[in-house]
């Protein structure tokens, strides 16, 4: 069983309000959370207007499962917004 974990930080253009920022954000965590089933939150960087960093976390079988997942996952991500930064890990259990 492998764990993992990421933080992706995006730049959101044309936000006038941390409240637009918000709403923008959670859209994009509830999508997560439904699109790949994850689990999804604003991690960071809730001041700004214009960044959000948005931490995930799921279990896989393999790396190379984790490796796929995460993939997808910018992907979808960088089809909407601008993605500045992503790190992620992945730990073993079992």
């Amino acid at each position: 069983m492998v764990v993992c974990y990421a933080q992706i930080v995006i730049r959101i253009f044309g936000v006038d309000s941390l409240k637009e920022k918000r709403s923008i954000v959670r859209s994009l965590v509830a999508d997560l959370r439904k699109r790949f089933e994850i689990s999804a939150i604003e991690s960071a960087l809730q001041d700004s207007k214009e960044y959000a960093c948005i931490g995930i976390s799921f279990v896989t079988l393999s790396e190379k499962d984790c490796e796929k997942k995460m993939d997808n996952i910018e992907k979808y991500v960088e089809q909407s917004h601008v993605v500045e930064d992503i790190t992620y890990d992945f730990h073993h259990f079992g």
